[in-house]
């Protein structure tokens, strides 16, 4: 294994570890190994709990479930669909559960969801934000660059691919040095007959050439800007010229 693999490995055991258990979520329903709530042992805590305060006194001919106000406020849905309902529906009517104890234990079901999207979205925001910083204080202005770069000479599902790819030091890295050979390569005979010979002060007045209707067409027309960025990144290569519109 390579010092940069393990590297990556160690830096993600990391993270992992630093995610701490929600303060809602006692211990006994929390798995420190995989930083996520035992939803198993949650609904057979309150099973058990439950059944001796009356909670399987009556099955509803269908349960209806809500969401309490707190998660509703969140933007959360209920997901009908979900298999794991589906069949705690099928478990609860089985075991005679009453309606209201049934849309507790849905509520409390969908809040650990919650709680885990919540766990693994800081620890993305961790894990970039590490990765970033050693790419020291100009990092966000590498990244723009990149993808500056990629918009002027990728398609667009080809620059989405790209920004994907650039979410750790060393890919940002291994990028900026593809970039880089890419302007510095040599051209040959063909290449450089094709490129044609253009003036800043021809690119700016393409930059601010307007369309029939009196708008510029670099920010009416997608189509025309990248051909204007394609001309200035073929006339000035390896220079980062900002286009205007």
């Amino acid at each position: 294994m390579s010092e940069e693999n393990a590297e990556v490995i160690d830096n993600a055991q990391a993270v992992a570890d630093a995610i701490e258990r929600p303060e809602n979520v006692p211990e006994k329903f929390w798995d420190n190994e995989t930083k996520s709530v035992k939803h198993d042992s949650v609904l057979e805590s309150y099973n058990n709990l439950e059944s001796r305060f009356g909670a399987f006194t009556g099955a509803p001919e269908a349960y209806e479930f809500s969401l309490s106000e707190e998660l509703a406020e969140k933007g959360i849905n209920l997901d009908l669909e979900n298999p794991l309902i589906t069949k705690f529906q099928e478990m609860a009517k089985e075991s005679n559960m009453s309606q209201d104890m049934a849309n507790q234990l849905v509520n409390m079901f969908v809040e650990g969801q919650y709680a885990d999207v919540l766990g693994a979205q800081e620890a993305e925001e961790s894990r970039v934000a590490e990765e970033m910083s050693k790419l020291g204080d100009n990092a966000q202005q590498r990244l723009s660059n990149i993808e500056n770069w990629a918009r002027a000479n990728l398609n667009k599902e080809q620059a989405e691919g790209l920004a994907e790819m650039a979410t750790t030091a060393a890919s940002v890295q291994a990028i900026e040095a593809l970039i880089a050979k890419s302007r510095n390569a040599p051209m040959n005979n063909e290449e450089m007959n094709n490129v044609s010979q253009i003036s800043q002060q021809e690119i700016q007045a393409l930059q601010f050439a307007k369309d029939d209707n009196g708008n510029r067409r670099m920010a009416t027309d997608p189509e025309y800007r990248k051909m204007v960025q394609e001309k200035m990144a073929q006339a000035f290569p390896g220079e980062n010229i900002q286009t205007v519109g």
